[in-house]
C-alpha cells in the first residue's frame, strides 16, 4: 500500500491534515491512480483547503493527479 500524507506547518510544528492509504498490487489499470489521487485532492479542494505548495517525490500518477487538478 501507499500512503499519501497532506501536511500544514504553523510555527514551524506539522500538523496532519488528510491522508490518502491506496493499495498498489498492481490490479490498477493504467490511469486509475491518478484517477483517485485527483478525487482526493478535489475533495480537499471542495472544503475550501488551497495548497500554497506540494512536495512530493518522482512519483509520475502524482505529478500528473496534480498537473490534472
Amino acid at each position: 500500500m501507499k500512503l499519501y500524507n497532506l501536511y500544514a506547518e504553523m510555527n514551524s510544528i506539522g500538523f496532519l491534515l488528510a491522508y490518502l492509504f491506496l493499495e498498489n498490487n498492481g490490479k490498477y489499470e493504467k490511469g486509475i491512480c491518478i484517477t483517485i489521487i485527483q478525487s482526493f485532492l478535489s475533495k480537499l479542494h471542495d472544503i475550501g483547503l488551497h495548497l500554497e505548495f506540494i512536495l512530493i517525490d518522482k512519483d509520475f500518477a502524482q505529478i500528473n493527479a496534480m498537473r490534472f487538478t
